[in-house]
């Protein structure tokens, strides 16, 4: 095995959200929490704005996302039954986000036609659910004592200073911004949850903000860069049992990310490719935001999962401390790097607890790619990723596959 040198500061389940003629797998559990296997189940396809029925599951029901809807299109929807939810004017993301409710009666994809066949230059789609991409995140694990993912992707322990200046942003869960590694950081957290609903997520969302930013507690190391900024949104929920974010909340925390001047932004979550969901990451882009995101949890079968699918979103699946796949990570050509991320203890407000899944591989190259950023590399997708590939152990088949991408990247700050 090659050793790589390392560079100095000088230079991302339950079952996603999918598109039409996709199909998704759904983690199977024993007992205990533990994942044992995969379920594939087929969509049904479709053709034009209609949604198939199997993808109605994976959606908020009822409900359509419109883009730059006018007054007088709004009056005729209202005038057909529809009933207008929520409007959001996205100065970052230079667009207004209107969530509708179809009519009472109404299926989604009928609406969906009405809408096109009124007003065809109208931008309408599902709001889509999102999952998050931490594969075994709910199983209450006491947390091994060694922490071998500073070893493995090359970042060492670095003091509580380093990242100062640096400006990171999350979209994830709930944070428990009272946690002992959080405490009197410099966390920014905003919710774009409805005021009725629960915030949830909170063991995925605090162990992502810690891995980023968080103090050294006990024997625990600090986060990777635990001297940035951190600017956390959640978008997760409690419903029905489980914990489930939208595609409308989604858009909206990118917009506030923007909105605050963040570079780089770590997206544990996945979900399905969505026409919305590329407009808004397509605007974050052009505004000068780099986006990480998990590359799912969902097995080696299933559909590219978003925003990690995105074509200059950094993709990232996961590894453990032999340098094997984490088995039920998603695979594709979207694949960029692989990190640590089987069985990392991480810091919950219920305790350490082992967690694994994409989620808690993407926070190492969220951190890379702000070192890039901040030693002044211009917020352009490829050049970052021409960089990283030159600090990337091959893993796999040689050059760049569909399991690792272009394999395990090591970096580490001067700080």
């Amino acid at each position: 095995m090659r050793f790589l040198p390392l560079l100095l500061l000088l230079l991302c389940a339950l079952r996603p959200a999918v598109g039409e003629a996709q199909g998704w797998t759904v983690l199977e559990y024993d007992s205990n929490g533990r994942v044992i296997g995969t379920r594939h189940n087929q969509d049904d396809g479709g053709s034009g704005n209609a949604v198939s029925g199997s993808r109605q599951q994976a959606i908020e029901a009822d409900a359509l996302l419109i883009v730059d809807p006018t007054a007088r299109q709004l009056a005729d929807l209202r005038q057909a039954g529809f009933q207008v939810l929520q409007s959001t004017v996205l100065e970052g993301l230079g667009f207004t986000l209107v969530e509708v409710a179809t009519p009472a009666g109404m299926s989604v994809p009928d609406a969906m036609e009405m809408i096109s066949n009124r007003f065809p230059s109208l931008l309408v789609e599902t709001n889509d659910l999102m999952d998050l991409s931490g594969g075994s995140y709910r199983r209450s694990q006491i947390a091994s004592p060694m922490d071998f993912t500073r070893d493995l992707s090359g970042w060492g322990e670095v003091p509580d200073s380093c990242g100062k200046g640096i400006v990171l942003g999350q979209i994830d869960g709930y944070v428990d911004t009272d946690h002992a590694a959080l405490r009197g950081k410099s966390l920014i957290y905003e919710s774009f949850l409805k005021p009725d609903r629960v915030p949830a997520a909170e063991d995925h969302g605090t162990a992502v903000a810690v891995m980023l930013i968080g103090r050294s507690v006990g024997d625990r190391a600090s986060g990777l860069l635990p001297g940035a900024k951190l600017f956390a949104a959640n978008i997760f929920e409690r419903r029905n049992g489980r914990d489930v974010g939208n595609l409308a909340a989604l858009v909206r925390a990118i917009d506030w990310l923007v909105t605050h001047g963040v570079r780089v932004a770590n997206l544990s979550i996945a979900g399905g490719d969505n026409k919305i969901m590329r407009l808004a990451i397509n605007r974050a882009l052009e505004k000068g935001l780099l986006l990480v995101a998990a590359a799912g949890n969902n097995g080696p079968n299933a559909p590219p999962a978003w925003p990690a699918a995105h074509p200059d979103s950094f993709a990232v699946t996961a590894i453990d401390k032999t340098m094997r796949l984490y088995p039920y990570a998603n695979r594709g050509n979207y694949i960029d790097f692989a990190a640590p991320g089987v069985d990392v203890p991480t810091q919950t407000p219920r305790g350490i607890k082992n967690q694994s899944g994409t989620s808690f591989a993407a926070p190492f190259v969220t951190a890379m790619v702000a070192l890039h950023l901040n030693a002044g590399f211009e917020p352009d997708p490829e050049l970052i990723r021409r960089s990283l590939q030159r600090y990337s152990m091959d893993l796999g088949s040689t050059g760049k596959d569909d399991v690792y991408g272009w394999g395990l990247v090591r970096l580490r700050p001067s700080c």
